[in-house]
């Protein structure tokens, strides 16, 4: 089994590659779905965000509502760098565990991981794809997709990761998701020619 890394700045487009991956055959692995599991009620992510903010972080439904922890998180360095060391070895974990179950299979797997380089992953998920995009489109993705988030909030969103600029200079590939759907999926189905049959462009 073939493992890849996806990576790319919010709101630039990660999901809609790696369903195309996806649809072309690659086990796809979100790193933030199982951040979002490790939260949910019962588990020990979950207990340790109420222990830590109280319960005025969680909303109607007793779930932590993610929007009120971005925000505490983005306007305070320490409070982002103490959830990362509580949420990111256990996701690292679970990865871990799917690539083991696999790597005797043939197939290609997709981890997408939003903080790659930030959390040092590129060390053993490579190749490394980067999804980027022209930033004012980013920002209108961001706007559309969550409407409650202000201008502000988005900007810092954008600036606690690494810029594009950086990534782009360490990506094994790239994949320009300013354009069109079909512009995007043509891009995809190269680099999948490549790491899963070993064609050249």
């Amino acid at each position: 089994m073939k493992v890849v890394g996806l990576t790319g700045g919010i709101g630039t487009g990660k999901s809609t590659v790696a369903k195309i991956f996806e649809s072309l055959g690659a086990l796809v692995i979100d790193s933030d779905k199982i951040a979002k599991e490790y939260l949910s009620i019962g588990r020990t992510g979950y207990t340790e965000v109420i222990k830590r903010y109280g319960q005025g972080i969680l909303n109607r439904h007793n779930d932590i509502d993610r929007y009120e922890l971005a925000r505490t998180i983005f306007k305070d360095d320490e409070e982002k760098k103490w959830l990362e060391q509580l949420i990111h070895p256990y996701v690292f974990k679970e990865i871990r565990s799917v690539i083991e179950r696999y790597k005797d299979r043939k197939g290609v797997i997709i981890i997408d991981v939003p903080l790659l380089y930030e959390t040092g992953a590129e060390n053993w998920l490579k190749p490394v794809i980067v999804v980027a995009c022209n930033q004012d489109i980013q920002i209108k993705r961001i706007q559309h997709r969550n409407e409650e988030l202000t201008y502000k909030d988005i900007v810092d969103r954008i600036r606690a990761q690494m810029s594009v600029e950086d990534k782009l200079k360490r990506a094994d590939f790239v994949i320009d998701n300013s354009g069109d759907f079909a512009e995007t999926a043509l891009a995809v189905n190269k680099i999948w020619k490549i790491i899963n049959q070993g064609e050249v462009l």
